[in-house]
């Protein structure tokens, strides 16, 4: 009778550490489901040099710039995909927009070893 009752604690605690195991897969998945980058569809540079700021953070959503200014004044969305810009510097787009609040996001992104263009908030 005893090995029966090691064999059944045996068993429902097997059971209890994969549900609750999956149970915390589960929320993990929904939880990063919750603050992915791709469903936020905002974009942030941060770091590049942008005129006379050296530190910028630039701030990208539906297609225009939401937000333009300092590291220290300009707060960085949770989700958001971020875009390391150190040691790059932003630039409009010849023939476009200046790079400031509710302008369509055009811009250049250049670094010694690469250069992005962004059109209407879209990396091309």
């Amino acid at each position: 009778m005893f090995p029966i009752c090691v064999h059944l604690r045996s068993s429902a605690a097997h059971i209890r550490e994969r549900f609750f195991g999956s149970l915390l897969l589960a929320l993990a998945l929904l939880l990063t489901a919750c603050i992915s980058p791709q469903e936020s569809g905002v974009k942030v540079i941060v770091g590049a040099k942008l005129g006379a700021i050296d530190y910028s953070v630039v701030v990208i959503a539906a297609g225009k710039f939401q937000a333009v200014g300092t590291q220290a004044a300009t707060p960085v969305p949770k989700g958001s995909e971020t875009i390391r810009g150190l040691g790059m510097t932003i630039e409009p787009l010849p023939g476009g927009p200046p790079i400031e609040s509710g302008q369509s996001a055009d811009l250049i992104l250049r670094g010694a070893t690469e250069t992005r263009t962004m059109h209407h908030g879209e990396w091309k």
